[in-house]
């Protein structure tokens, strides 16, 4: 009995270990999707896309600063408060921010130039 549960007290921490660490994994869209995302686009919101790109920043989060943009300018409903990019379906054209884990709002955007529908 003793051994199990020394046992258990040396792999839990090792477990839980490794399940954080691929958690950004997740985050993270593969190259062929950003690549997806580039060919809906127009010519003009590709190239400001790819021009803001690299240096660290992903595809997906030029598109989510660009919408998160577009929301402040378009007047958000409480501005100045920190919003964050939880989800996007780039096929439809929808995002959804994120204030904190219980406050979520859905945005329609249109995929070729990523300005906001009404």
């Amino acid at each position: 009995m003793t051994f199990i549960r020394t046992a258990m007290a040396f792999a839990a921490p090792l477990a839980l270990s490794l399940t954080l660490m691929s958690a950004p994994a997740i985050a993270q869209t593969s190259p062929a999707f950003e690549r997806a995302m580039l060919a809906e686009m127009d010519t003009t919101t590709r190239a400001d896309v790819n021009a803001r790109a690299g240096g660290g920043n992903t595809v997906a989060g030029v598109i989510g600063t660009i919408l998160l943009n577009h929301y402040q300018a378009a007047g958000a409903k409480n501005p100045g408060e920190a919003l964050r990019i939880i989800a996007i379906d780039f096929a439809r054209g929808v995002a959804v921010l994120g204030a904190d884990q219980r406050t979520f709002e859905v945005i329609r955007f249109d995929p070729k130039t990523l300005n906001l529908k009404p």
